[in-house]
């Protein structure tokens, strides 16, 4: 690269060329060098949840989206959820009202108090929001320990820290869902949810050092341009 470069500019001062046919070099060479620049540096991929409803009844499945792009198990995901699902709407007057955590919201038919939580299927909270898929599982989102607010947040947190270590292929469809056993279908309520994940990939070794001596001919091109225009 530096090769090509410093032969470009020895033909910028060569006596053959005319100052048009300087300004006109040296002008496509920026446009290259620009446009090299500009490819190298793109951001890190990034891909924005859809707003879904999970409904108090999602427990064998749910609302689906599909991931388009590669993610690994060190980026990151941000999610938002808000609102309570009933798990127990056949035990009035109490119930079993949980946030997105399966945090108790309120005391419950089974004795939580605001708060409390039960472990259900797969070791989460009852009334927790899952997210995943059959082949690489479910998992709950929030942590186990959360308050018991109704709108919780999760900021940037490794897929793998959730059990998604492998990430996520670009491709992958991906499901919430709510914890509960399969047999239980009287729930009401429901989470919205939407959010983000982000890739954590920094540019190469060679990108940086490519970006630097390119930054470096086109400070040289300009200036060999204002020469060719005087």
């Amino acid at each position: 690269m530096t090769s090509s470069l410093s032969t470009a500019i020895a033909k910028l001062n060569s006596p053959k060329w005319s100052s048009v046919g300087k300004i006109s070099f040296a002008t496509t060479g920026l446009a290259l060098i620009a446009t090299a620049l500009g490819a190298t540096s793109a951001g890190a991929a990034t891909f924005t949840i859809p707003s879904l409803t999970v409904f108090g009844n999602d427990i064998s499945s749910g609302p689906s989206f599909t991931v388009s792009d590669d993610f690994a198990g060190a980026d990151l995901i941000s999610l938002e959820a808000s609102g309570i699902v009933d798990l127990a709407t056949d035990e009035p007057p109490l119930g079993y009202f949980t946030n997105a955590a399966g945090i108790a919201t309120q005391p419950t038919f089974a004795g939580q108090s605001p708060g409390g939580s039960a472990t259900g299927p797969g070791g989460f909270n009852f009334g927790a929001l899952l997210l995943g898929n059959n082949t690489l599982g479910f998992f709950n989102v929030f942590p186990a320990n959360s308050s018991q607010s109704p709108s919780l947040s999760l900021n940037g947190v490794t897929l793998a820290s959730l059990g998604f270590t492998g990430g996520f292929a670009n491709g992958t469809v991906l499901e919430f869902r709510v914890n509960d056993v399969t047999s239980r279908l009287n729930n009401a309520g429901s989470y919205n949810v939407a959010g983000s994940l982000a890739s954590t990939e920094v540019p190469e070794p060679f990108t940086v050092i490519g970006t630097l001596i390119g930054g470096t001919a086109a400070v040289r091109l300009r200036k060999q341009l204002k020469s060719a225009q005087k």
